[in-house]
């Protein structure tokens, strides 16, 4: 892995986020945490990860609202999102978003750990 890749989990679940911050700076990625929604395109701008796993129902401000937010903003727009939730649902939804990486929880962590290296072309 190249340790200088940065992945920002955004997730209110501070056990299962934990578990996977962990699980993947094992693997050699440098791994930062936002639970609070309304907090989150000020960290991606901050942080500038090369990628965000996005979790849809948090307080504040929802994950659906979040992606837009990426996804609309110039500066980060090109940062790929990975939707991570329990909400199975709402697969369609992001999918005609673009964002067609969508793992319901619990998340495993060797497709999440696939799926990022699929994103970031390693």
């Amino acid at each position: 892995m190249d340790a200088d890749k940065k992945i920002l989990i955004v997730d209110d679940d501070l056990r299962a986020s934990s578990e996977i911050k962990e699980f993947l700076e094992i693997k050699g990625y440098k791994v930062f945490h936002v639970s609070d929604g309304s907090k989150v395109l000020e960290n991606v701008k901050k942080v500038m990860p090369d990628l965000v796993v996005l979790d849809i129902i948090m307080p504040g401000v929802d994950g659906f609202t979040i992606a837009k937010q990426i996804l609309y903003d110039e500066q980060v727009k090109n940062i790929p999102i990975i939707i991570s939730s329990s909400q199975e649902g709402m697969k369609e939804l992001f999918a005609i978003e673009g964002m067609k990486d969508y793992l319901v929880k619990p998340v495993d962590k060797e497709q999440l750990l696939e799926t990022i290296q699929k994103k970031l072309g390693q």
